[in-house]
This record gives structure tokens, sequence and C-alpha cells, in this order.
């Protein structure tokens, strides 16, 4: 079928290589797409004798008599020709100009139009493989998939509106993703904010309808829960630390994480630390991983124990395992110390955190000093725990000894 507009000549027809015939005088059976003067054949992965086809009228003839594949192979084939039609039409509706590339595209989104599993699949491939998004970021898409799909086993884009997203939260609210353990606040929003984002994507397509309900489906940033040592925790691991009971792997491991307690690093950056990074005897200057492509250096003063650690680094600061076995020790250490928490890699950053918050009170500080860009991500930092509040109090009613109510 030939169709003319303003912008470009398209044409879906049957099509062959004559030069690529069997012994048996069949050939494999494409529609070639024409779009002005750019082509591309799409492969039926049919085959049909070659003095059979009617190349000019673009249809296929009978072998024989009463040919019982004719019918069955000019309905699939003329189906296959209505998508790519369907595919031109869209473009003519929105008035956009189609070119081969944009087309190719198409038609694999094609048979995704009514799924968004099947979408959000298949583009979150796409991503991963055009280095769009990185590993993690892929394996993220693919676990929301798998509970989109657990919610709704067909995910069509037509129902796809304010209540099934509603529907899609209180599910991943209420179910455990394996036995005993239910999704915290901040992965239903990640999940949602996922699927907002592939929903956003799959509505840019000229095929799919998506539903805005769905897309601007409210999701608020949680506040993140935050987990911290508490000072006598943190005395407890400085015992252990010097007290001769350690391995050196949890030594080493130790050393890494009360250096995290000390400056507020990141995990990664705790990896990276060394001597290059040194500002001053005072100081710590170094390009953050997380900003490594924006290029934002950030420096960090040094208390005490950081600076003695620095003293006496030689290259890297730490000798540090992998990030599991890192983890998995903290987790021995936090027996040893007979700490009642899960005790992991992040918790050294937050603990920086609580002191800072506990001890000076200056959240724009912590800010700078966290390399925070916006004030929001410091103020998971301002909830005090209860000694604290009541610390603060009792310094505030000493103020009022001398005066009698």
């Amino acid at each position: 079928m030939k169709q003319a507009t303003d912008m470009y000549r398209f044409s879906s027809k049957l099509w062959f290589n004559k030069r690529a015939v069997n012994a048996s005088g069949e050939a494999s059976l494409y529609l070639q797409v024409v779009i002005d003067s750019k082509h591309r054949e799409f492969n039926l992965k049919l085959r049909w004798a070659i003095k059979f086809i009617d190349q000019i009228q673009g249809k296929l003839l009978p072998r024989f008599k009463n040919d019982p594949d004719l019918n069955t192979y000019t309905v699939f084939i003329n189906t296959e020709i209505s998508k790519h039609n369907e595919i031109n039409r869209a473009f003519l509706l929105r008035k956009e100009t189609l070119d081969i590339q944009k087309f190719t595209l198409q038609t694999s989104f094609f048979n995704e139009k009514e799924s968004f599993a099947a979408y959000l699949d298949n583009e979150a491939k796409r991503r991963y493989q055009k280095k769009e998004i990185d590993l993690i970021t892929y394996k993220n898409a693919k676990s929301v998939l798998r509970a989109i799909e657990r919610y709704d086993k067909e995910p069509l884009f037509p129902k796809i509106n304010k209540k099934w997203m509603h529907g899609l939260e209180i599910y991943l609210r209420n179910t455990e993703y394996k036995i005993g353990k239910k999704y915290k606040q901040s992965t239903i929003w990640s999940f949602l904010k996922v699927a907002k984002t592939y929903l956003k994507l799959a509505s840019a397509e000229p095929l799919i309808y998506v539903n805005e309900d769905a897309i601007t489906y409210e999701n608020p940033t949680p506040i993140p829960e935050t987990d911290y040592l508490e000072r006598d925790e943190l005395r407890r691991l400085l015992i252990i630390q010097n007290n001769g009971v350690l391995t050196d792997l949890e030594s080493r491991v130790l050393k890494g994480f009360l250096f995290q307690c000390y400056t507020g690093l990141r995990i990664s950056d705790l990896y990276l630390a060394n001597n290059q990074w040194k500002a001053s005897d005072d100081y710590l200057y170094f390009l953050p991983y997380k900003n490594r492509k924006k290029g934002v250096w950030l420096q960090i003063p040094l208390m005490g124990p950081a600076k003695n650690i620095v003293k006496r680094a030689t290259d890297t600061f730490f000798d540090l395992p992998n990030r599991a076995q890192f983890n998995e020790t903290l987790k021995g250490l936090a027996r040893k110390a007979e700490i009642n928490k899960r005790l992991i890699s992040h918790m050294g950053r937050h603990t920086f955190g609580f002191l800072f918050m506990t001890s000076i009170g200056n959240i724009l500080a912590l800010k700078e000093l966290l390399g925070h860009k916006k004030i929001e991500a410091t103020q998971r930092y301002a909830h005090l725990n209860n000694e604290y509040k009541l610390q603060s109090v009792r310094k505030m009613a000493e103020s009022f000894m001398d005066y009698t109510i």
C-alpha cells in the first residue's frame, strides 16, 4: 500500500530476494517498507515458491488447486501490512514525520501497545543496551515489573489509571515479597516512581495511549528511615577496637566504618579514599563518586580520630573487602559490641549526621558537610532522639533557676 503526504511517501508491500532462492525454487518472504528513498525489509518467516508470487500485485498465487496454505499465508501477510499502515496513520494523525529508523522502532512497540508489562520489559532492556541506564537501574526496573505482574497478570494500558495506580500502591504496602518481609515505604515510593517513568515514556509513543492521571499519580517523597548509632553504641565499638579481640579483617572493616562516623563519607567514597585527597592536615578535598559526572568537589574537616587515620595512611586509607563482606563483617562486630541493631555500611554516614545535629544543631552546615544538593535530604537528621531532647530542655531550664513561678 502506498501513501503520499506533504511530509513523506510511505509503502509496505510483499517482497522476496531473487538471489536467495533454494533448490526447491522457494524464497523467504518479506515486507519491504519504503519511506521516501529509504527502505528496509522485515522478515515474515515464511517461504513460498517464487513462480507463484505476483510481485506487481504484491500477493501469493495458489501453487495448485485448493492450495490449503494460501488463505492462511495471505491473512497473515495482510495482518502485518495492516500493522505497518496503522503505524503510518498514527504519525499522520500526530502530524509527525516518519522515517525508517522511527518506523523500525515502532514495529517493536506494536505488540506492546496494549501491555504495560511488555513495554516496560523491552524498553528497560533497550535503555540498558543503549547505556541510557546502568545495570542497577535496569535490575530495579525488572523488580518493578515482577511486582506489577504479581499485582495484575494483564496490566494493559487501557485500564491503567489513577485507581489502578492506587491499587498498586496498596498492594505493595500490604504484600510480603518474602516470607515475613514487606516493602519499606521508600521502596514503594521508588517502585511507583519507576512505573510512572515508564508510563510517561510510553505516552510519547504514537501507538500507545496512557491515561494522564496515571502519569501524574501523586507519589510524595517519603521521609527516609535513618538508622544510626547512639553515643553509647559507638563507644562499645571503640572498646572492642582497642581490646585486642578482633581479627585482622574485623579490625580493617571497623577502622573504615569509624572513619565514616567521623567524616560522613559515603561507602562508595570510603573505598576510593587515598592520600591525594589531602588539602591540608585539617581537611580532605575530593571528588565524591556520586558527583563524578558533574565534577562537584567536596571539602570536609577532619576531627582528631579521623586525622590520625589519615596521617598513618600510606596510599589508600583502607584495605577493605568487597561490599558484601564489609556488611557481613559489620554484623559480627555488632554482636561482639552487643549492639542490637543491623549494622550496615550506610549507618556510618548516618551516625555522623546524628552526632553533628545533637552536638552542633546547625542543619545548613551539615548540608554542606554531607554534600547534599537539597536541604530536604539533610532534614532526615533533624529528628533528634529523646535523650538529646531531655538534655536540651534541662539546659534551657538552667536559665530559669533564679526565678520562682
